[in-house]
């Protein structure tokens, strides 16, 4: 899902253009939009124009009490199984 800060709206491109863009995302071990980012800012930067720095990422599992920060609950009340009655 894309970060609320992110500005959406539809892009038309021509296949064999989209087609190289997820090739080249693929490679690289990115999104087809972080690619499309990535292209549009290294454009940008060769026009001499330098747009703000976009936040990191966020990678990997969230700390230790992470559900509780955030307000999502944890399910500890389902039922365990009880390996003592076999």
């Amino acid at each position: 899902m894309a970060s609320p800060a992110k500005k959406q709206f539809p892009l038309r491109l021509d296949p064999a253009l989209w087609e190289e863009i997820e090739r080249l995302a693929a490679i690289e071990l990115r999104s087809s939009n972080a690619q499309i980012e990535l292209l549009l800012r290294e454009a940008l930067k060769r026009r001499g124009i330098k747009p703000a720095p976009s936040p990191a990422a966020r990678r990997g599992r969230p700390p230790a009490g992470a559900a509780e920060d955030t307000g999502q609950a944890m399910d500890d009340t389902a039922p365990q199984a009880d390996s003592s009655d076999e």
